[in-house]
Parts: structure tokens; C-alpha cells; sequence
């Protein structure tokens, strides 16, 4: 939202700046991750948010769509309903209205089930309009889902969602639901498919027992590569590694006006690609549609957690540390 709800000369973040995050005409967003996976002939999925089209215009929201799409990458639903209010408030300012957004205007998990429903149902028709397609996996912002959310998507045919993170469940991902960790469930006629969280002795403020996302800017390249091993040795069935456009910079304010490149992320997602196409014979690289299109054999696997002892992650911790600082 590049603080646009508590400052009102600010709009959110376009395109350009977040998505392709682009410094002195050369992207370092999704641009360059599309490249890195070019190069190693392997495809992802990637969650694209499309209610930005409703402040940001549909070129805006069609730029990263279509660019995707023509460099054969898997294209799925996000959604963060922030800018479903923004462009509310937006619209009552126009009108001289009054308009009060809800406490929490990006958590999909606190609204009403109708609100639910309403937001998934503009978003998936949305994406229908803009690309073509039917989205058929998709993922809540900030992992804010529930139950309800679930029996909304398979009415609006979908198969796959995403968006249960463990970590992140006191704040709203499946906080009232017992699913398990690491493992893919079948709920309400969809198969939820957990982001892979790991272990570390480390202790972590606000993380319980400890956990952590497999995310690329959260962990170096050799815990990736160890929470890998583990759980392949375990006889896990899927892994869910999670990755961000703006990932690969790093920003001086939140309107990304002046960015450079994270030197230290974009070397732990060619090490983790590196890792990924030369153990092929362990690993495959699979998309979402690739996974929903399958018959059966999702649920059939032990719901694991990688530990990552304490060393490791005390290392990185300093490293990341050092690596926040701008002028690195």
C-alpha cells in the first residue's frame, strides 16, 4: 500500500516499482527471477494479486499477467483485500462520503463469510477478464484464510489453496482450525497445501516453537538446502517454497522510489535453483496447475518438520542483520 491509508498524497505501489522492481531500466522483480528459472528450465507458480487493478488501473494489473504468461510461468490468484477498501475509501472521497474501513482491512479471515465470498468472487472474476484463465490455486494475503474461505473457493472452482502458514496462524491463518504442519489435507473439497515451515533453536519473537516459513529472504542457501534433505529423507511428498517480487531489492521507503539490489537474497535463489536442477533425480520443480490436474497421492505423507539446530540459523540471523542496512 506504500502508505497510502495514513498519509493521502501516497497511492499505493505500481507495478513497475513493486512487481518489476525496476532500477535504471533493468528489473530486478519478477523480470529476473523468470530469467534464473529460464536458465534452468524450470517454471513456478506465481500468486498474482489483481484487485490492485480496481486502484491501479488494469494496464497496471495486465503489465505482470501478461509478462508471466508469455514467459510460460504459472499464473494463480492473491489477494489482498486492501485494496478492495482502498478503493472504497477512494470512491467515498470522491463522493464526500464517509467511509470507515475494518480493523483490520487486509485480513480475509476476519470478515464476514459473505464478505469473504464477495471480495474471492470480484477477485477470481477479475482474473477470469484479465488473463483468460480459471484460477484454480490460489493465495490469501499475508496467509489470512479459514475454513470458510476454503468452501468459497470450490464454489468458484477452484482445487488447490495455499495459504495455511503455521507461523502465522495466531494472526490470522487458519486460527481456529488444527491442521498440521508440512502436510497437504483435503478441506471442504479443497486440498489445502501448507507453506513448509522448518525448526530452529534460535528463539524467534513472535514465532511459536520456534518455526519458520521456507522462505528465500528468511533462510540462508544451506539451511534451504538441509531442510531439502531432511525432508526428502522423511518421505515428504510436497514442498512449498515461498518467494516475493520485491524479494531481490532492497528499498529506502515504503514507495520503493529508490531501491538496489539485495546482493545476499538474489545469491540464495540461484544457489536454491542450482541446488534444485542438479538433484533431479530427488527433486521435481512443479507448478500449482500441475499439482491440481493430479489424480491423487497428495495426501499420502508424513507431516514432517525439518530442524535446523541452532548454529545455522544464529549465522544468517547476523547475516541478515548486517544486510538490512541500505548502504550494504
Amino acid at each position: 500500500m506504500g502508505g497510502a491509508w495514513h498519509n493521502p498524497a501516497l497511492r499505493p505501489v505500481p507495478a513497475e516499482r513493486r512487481v518489476f522492481c525496476r532500477i535504471q531500466g533493468r528489473d530486478y522483480g519478477i523480470g529476473w527471477q523468470c530469467e534464473q528459472l529460464r536458465l534452468r528450465g524450470l517454471r513456478a507458480t506465481f500468486f498474482c494479486e489483481v484487485l490492485s487493478s480496481l486502484v491501479l488501473g488494469e494496464d497496471d494489473t495486465r503489465s505482470y499477467l501478461e509478462f508471466l504468461l508469455e514467459h510460460g510461468q504459472d499464473v494463480q490468484l492473491h489477494v489482498h483485500p486492501n485494496f478492495y477498501h482502498y478503493a472504497e475509501k477512494l470512491w467515498a472521497d470522491a463522493n464526500q462520503a464517509d467511509y470507515a474501513p475494518p480493523a483490520r482491512p487486509d485480513a480475509l479471515s476476519s470478515f464476514p463469510t459473505e464478505k469473504q465470498a464477495e471480495i474471492l468472487g470480484l477477485a477470481a472474476e477479475i482474473f477470469r477478464y484479465l488473463t483468460g484463465l480459471q484460477p484454480l490455486a490460489f493465495r490469501a494475503g499475508s496467509y489470512q484464510a479459514d475454513e470458510r474461505t476454503l468452501s468459497i473457493l470450490a464454489q468458484l472452482g477452484f482445487r488447490i489453496d495455499t495459504s495455511y502458514n503455521p507461523v502465522y496462524r495466531s494472526a490470522g491463518s487458519f486460527p481456529n482450525e488444527a491442521l498440521p504442519a508440512n502436510r497437504p489435507v483435503l478441506l471442504n473439497g479443497i486440498l489445502e497445501v501448507p507453506v513448509t515451515v522448518v525448526r530452529q533453536q534460535l528463539p524467534l519473537p513472535g514465532k511459536p516453537g520456534g518455526l519458520i516459513p521456507l522462505e528465500i529472504c528468511a533462510l540462508s542457501a544451506a539451511e534451504m538446502r538441509a531442510a531439502l534433505d531432511q525432508l526428502h529423507t522423511s518421505g515428504a511428498r510436497h514442498v512449498v517454497i515461498v518467494h516475493h517480487s520485491f524479494a531481490c531489492v532492497k528499498a529506502r521507503d515504503v514507495q520503493y522510489r529508490e531501491m538496489k539490489p539485495d546482493r545476499v537474497v538474489m545469491g540464495r535463489f540461484t544457489s536454491l535453483l542450482d541446488y534444485l536442477a542438479e538433484n533431479s533425480d530427488r527433486f521435481e520443480v512443479a507448478t500449482m496447475d500441475a499439482l491440481a490436474r493430479e489424480e491423487d497421492g497428495a495426501l499420502a505423507a508424513p507431516a514432517v518438520v525439518p530442524s535446523l539446530g541452532y548454529l545455522p540459523p544464529l549465522l544468517r540471523t547476523v547475516q541478515q542483520a548486517v544486510n538490512r542496512i541500505y548502504i550494504v
